[in-house]
């Protein structure tokens, strides 16, 4: 019966190791992210965001799970007294002008290369979970260090974009030392 039941086990050992890497976030980590994206908005400053003429703070994404736990953790939450807005884009061809964050999941790598095939990246803050991320225009990234959200952030190519990111925000990640 042992001999039986060594391939099953295998199979679900391989499933235990490597699946967990190609899953999408749960929604817990999905409501941590959204927190450090409101956070790193609160903490920032520059022309990507004018809180004297918007009528929201926009976080935009293509993943409904992220979108969906974002609304929740973020509702009646504002930024400089402007009301925070979760948005689900459709595809990459949606309106992205109004976004002031724009959050890349690892589901959203087809959007993203299409983003920067054509060149029509937002003047907003990019954020995402993608392998290289950053090297690739992001700004910041998020990433999974024992069970905990972690961020690497570029305070170069924030400051390219025109956003000046708090100091305490930036003593909290890793700073990107790889190539612009």
């Amino acid at each position: 019966m042992l001999f039986k039941c060594k391939p099953l086990f295998l199979v679900l050992m391989w499933v235990l190791f490597l699946v967990p890497n190609l899953t999408i976030a749960s929604p817990r980590e999905d409501a941590i992210k959204s927190g450090f994206i409101y956070n790193f908005a609160r903490y920032s400053q520059g022309e990507w965001f004018n809180h004297k003429f918007a009528k929201n703070y926009k976080i935009c994404s293509f993943s409904p799970e992220f979108v969906e736990a974002a609304k929740y953790t973020l509702k009646g939450l504002t930024i400089r007294d402007i009301p925070v807005i979760v948005s689900l884009l459709a595809s990459e061809f949606d309106d992205i002008v109004d976004c002031n964050t724009l959050f890349i999941s690892k589901s959203d790598t087809r959007a993203w290369n299409a983003l920067l095939a054509d060149n029509i990246l937002p003047n907003a803050m990019l954020v995402g979970e993608i392998d290289d991320f950053i090297f690739s225009g992001g700004h910041i990234k998020f990433f999974i260090v024992g069970g905990k959200v972690r961020f690497e952030i570029s305070p170069n190519k924030l400051k390219q974009a025109g956003i000046n990111m708090s100091s305490k925000v930036l003593r909290l990640g890793r700073i990107y030392k790889g190539p612009l």
